[in-house]
């Protein structure tokens, strides 16, 4: 007997599904949909999809699974849509469906199980390099280790007045780990002790992607046992998509364990009124910057980000057409459609290649990979970082009195990787 209980999560959104008009709207802007122009990979194509599977008029079959799966979860639709239909909340809810009927894919079920173990996850580091198009010493162990690389307890040390704890997320933590070093370059020149607790686990997120409500929850309950045990004055994500989750995913997926969700802050959001105690020497150079779907529309912070990045001296911002046009990395669609993600990242490397940068700014590390990965496709050598990166290096070249260089000529004078400033 099949179970049914995905079913019923999916069958509250019937009202929902039926508000979609199927005017198009959602089509204009929908990056899987422009990809191939697949109707049935169009927002409303899905809808359709998921009402026929309400209805019972379509089985749960490969080829709706893939559509479901081909989603990127942008939000682009939802920002499009008159009807305010909750296109990424059904989807997920069918995905759920789709799982507790059927049972996961074989790539699903391998990516699931990397994500619950730290251990997999550290084994398949050596990816980093490849897609960031890293050299071996991008990421070393004094980038990473420091006085905010880890917390001793949960208490503030003596004297110390401010500190922040660090959620680094599946993709700093196991690929990026030098963005984590950047951010705690940042906070530590404002003054605050910077910890990365012990037991954090992933936010959930991929999980939710995969249909797998339940361990999504499991890990919510985790992490906000671990975060509400501290004391510091804020907890802070450069991970755009962690920091949607646990704002817009975690009052539900904690509702019925009566937990309450902590406040977590995205660094762009933090550091947006703290930028006159920053010391920032000169970064004189043309960047480009990319609008992260779930730092933008999922979090409204587009222009926080932009102020943060303006706030450097000598940054000049090159806007691309459509910075807001989702890069393609698609939570684990990366992964489960390796393909399809490329085309779609192939179209915002084009954009990024007409405004002439050699820098192109992010404030999500997964859109990071999916963008240096997509230049290099296409044969552009630009570097891409992350916003926290600029400003450590505003802020080491103050304190080490550099003037009048840009990112380039450092580049070459320090023989630094590409992915790093």
């Amino acid at each position: 007997m099949k179970n049914t209980a995905g079913r019923n999560a999916l069958e509250r959104y019937t009202r929902d599904v039926s508000r979609c008009v199927r005017c198009g709207a959602c089509s204009t802007v929908c990056s899987s949909f422009l990809a191939d122009r697949r109707e049935s990979r169009s927002p409303r194509g899905r809808m359709a999809l998921v009402e026929a599977v309400l209805k019972g008029t379509l089985p749960v079959s490969q080829l709706y699974r893939d559509r479901l799966a081909t989603c990127t979860g942008c939000l682009a639709c939802e920002s499009a849509c008159a009807s305010g239909v909750p296109v990424t909340a059904i989807i997920h809810a069918a995905k759920e469906q789709a799982v507790r009927e059927e049972g996961r894919g074989v790539v699903s079920a391998v990516i699931a199980a990397g994500l619950k173990h730290p251990g997999i996850m550290r084994s398949l580091a050596w990816l980093a390099p490849v897609a960031l198009h890293f050299g071996t010493d991008a990421v070393t162990k004094k980038q990473v280790q420091g006085s905010g690389s880890s917390v001793q307890s949960g208490r503030k040390k003596e004297g110390t007045n401010k500190r922040v704890a660090f959620f680094p997320g599946c993709a700093v933590e196991h690929f990026q780990r030098d963005i984590a070093a950047a951010t705690s370059t940042v906070l530590e020149a404002l003054g605050y002790e910077v910890v990365v607790p012990r037991g954090l686990q992933c936010c959930g997120r991929p999980f939710l992607s995969l249909g797998d409500r339940e361990a999504a929850v499991e890990l919510a309950r985790k992490n906000v046992r671990v975060l509400a045990s501290l004391d510091v004055d804020a907890v802070v994500t450069a991970c755009a998509s962690c920091g949607m989750t646990f704002k817009k995913e975690y009052p539900g997926l904690l509702a019925e364990s009566g937990m309450e969700p902590v406040p977590v802050l995205d660094i762009h959001e933090f550091l947006a009124g703290r930028l006159g105690a920053l010391d920032l020497g000169p970064f004189t150079e043309r960047v480009a910057w990319h609008d992260p779907c779930h730092l933008g529309r999922g979090q409204g912070l587009a222009g926080t980000a932009r102020t943060v990045l303006r706030s450097v001296p000598g940054v000049t911002l090159v806007e691309m057409a459509e910075p807001e046009r989702c890069c393609g990395f698609g939570g684990v669609m990366r992964a489960t459609h390796p393909a399809f993600s490329a085309e779609i990242g192939e179209a915002k490397a084009r954009d990024i290649k007409r405004t002439g940068t050699s820098i192109v700014v992010t404030g999500c590390p997964g859109c990071r990979m999916q963008i240096a990965d997509s230049l290099a496709r296409i044969g552009s050598e630009a570097t891409v970082v992350h916003t926290v990166q600029v400003l450590a290096e505003a802020v080491r070249r103050e304190a080490s009195g550099v003037r009048g260089q840009d990112g380039n000529e450092l580049a070459a004078a320090g023989d630094r990787p590409r992915g790093t400033i």
